[in-house]
């Protein structure tokens, strides 16, 4: 199986959301909106003051002082609220996508990089044991990068550099795969190419 692209490729770094599984952004904004109601601007706008996604996201604070922030607003708001709103832009991972990942690993070095946290890949691994019986997206790639257990995120270019030494790769013949442009700018100046993954397209469109 190989991927469309001009230029010849031997490596491939897959994001995982809107590229592997697919998201709902939108129902976790709309939870969100619901737990907070008129203050929903308000309280967001703290908690992107006080950095508290951004520090999730990197492993720079716990799940519990996660929850303790998003739900320090109101005594009503129990964890179980928060969590449910957190994980409800997580959707599935399409049946295609398995067989497309473990084909396309038989003819190229593949590696996952995602920006994430516990409590949305806890809830995926466990949709996952669910779903498919295994307990991780291991086996579908040479290694799986977590920005929150890497203590570092996209698009900032020390988390593709980071992949890139830890297996030797050339940035001339991988290619990073993302749906969100800022993240593909990190990427380049890595010296990765990059493919930005739209709403027209899907693995199957990609490799052929």
């Amino acid at each position: 199986m190989k991927i469309i692209h001009p230029e010849p490729i031997n490596a491939i770094i897959f994001d995982l959301g809107n590229v592997i599984i697919d998201l709902d952004i939108e129902a976790t904004t709309i939870a969100f909106q619901n737990i907070y109601g008129l203050d929903y601007e308000e309280n967001m706008a703290k908690l992107e003051a006080k950095q508290v996604f951004a520090k999730y996201e990197t492993g720079h604070i716990s799940t519990q002082t996660f929850l303790n922030e998003l739900s320090a607003f109101d005594d009503a708001i129990s964890f179980d609220e928060i969590k449910n709103a957190w994980n409800a832009m997580l959707l599935d991972i399409p049946e295609e996508n398995y067989k497309i990942l473990l084909n396309v690993k038989k003819s190229y070095k593949t590696f996952c990089l995602s920006n994430t946290n516990k409590l949305h890949i806890d809830f995926i691994y466990k949709q996952l044991k669910i779903d498919k019986g295994i307990s991780n997206l291991d086996n579908y790639f040479e290694k799986v990068y977590l920005s929150h257990e890497m203590g570092k995120r996209k698009p900032n270019v020390d988390i593709f550099e980071e992949l890139i030494k830890n297996h030797q790769l050339d940035p001339n013949t991988t290619v990073f795969i993302d749906d969100t442009a800022d993240h593909l700018e990190g990427a380049k100046q890595a010296g990765l190419h990059t493919i930005h993954m739209t709403e027209e397209l899907s693995l199957s469109s990609l490799f052929k």
